[in-house]
C-alpha cells in the first residue's frame, strides 16, 4: 500500500479520516483495476514480450549479446518484468528504483553489458506499447524508462 496512505491512516488515530484524506484510496482504487490487468497481462506475455525484443536485438550491433548470453538476457529480462509486475501491484516506484535497479546496475557493470541492456530494454518498452492495452502500458512503461534510465545514465 502507498506510503502516503499508511501515513493519513496513522495520523487519524482517534478520528474519521477527512473527504480530502479519502480521496487518496478512491485515486487507488480507481487505478488499481489498471494495475491488476497489467500484472495479469504480464503474467501471461512475459516470455512472448521478451523473446520478441530479443529477436529484434539480434537485429542490431548487438547480436553477438544475445547468441553469447540469450538465455541469461531472457532470464533477467524476465525476472525484470515480474519485479515490475510485482511494484505495480504494490504501486512502489521508489521500491522498483531502490531495490531492483541497484542490484541491475551493479550486474551489469561487472560484465559490462550496458550498452545492449539498454537497447534491449527499449525493445521490450515498444514491444510492452505496442501489445499491451493502452493504459496498463503506460503504467509498465513508466517502470522501463525508469530502468532505462539508470542503466544508461547510470544513476
Amino acid at each position: 500500500m502507498n506510503n502516503a496512505l499508511l501515513e493519513a491512516i496513522q495520523k487519524s488515530d482517534g478520528r474519521y479520516l477527512n473527504d480530502q484524506e479519502l480521496r487518496s484510496f478512491d485515486e487507488l482504487a480507481e487505478a488499481f483495476q489498471t494495475r491488476i490487468a497489467a500484472y495479469l497481462y504480464i503474467k501471461e506475455h512475459s516470455k512472448e514480450l521478451v523473446i520478441n525484443a530479443l529477436r529484434r536485438l539480434i537485429q542490431t550491433p548487438h547480436r553477438q549479446v544475445v547468441q553469447e548470453h540469450g538465455a541469461q538476457c531472457q532470464r533477467d529480462m524476465m525476472y525484470t518484468l515480474e519485479y515490475i509486475a510485482k511494484g505495480l501491484l504494490l504501486r512502489d516506484e521508489d521500491g522498483f528504483m531502490e531495490e531492483y535497479l541497484v542490484w541491475m546496475q551493479n550486474i551489469l557493470r561487472a560484465f559490462h553489458r550496458q550498452d545492449a541492456c539498454v537497447v534491449a530494454y527499449k525493445l521490450l518498452k515498444e514491444e510492452v506499447r505496442t501489445t499491451m492495452p493502452g493504459d496498463q502500458s503506460n503504467t509498465v512503461i513508466l517502470y522501463l524508462e525508469k530502468l532505462i534510465e539508470a542503466l544508461d545514465t547510470g544513476i
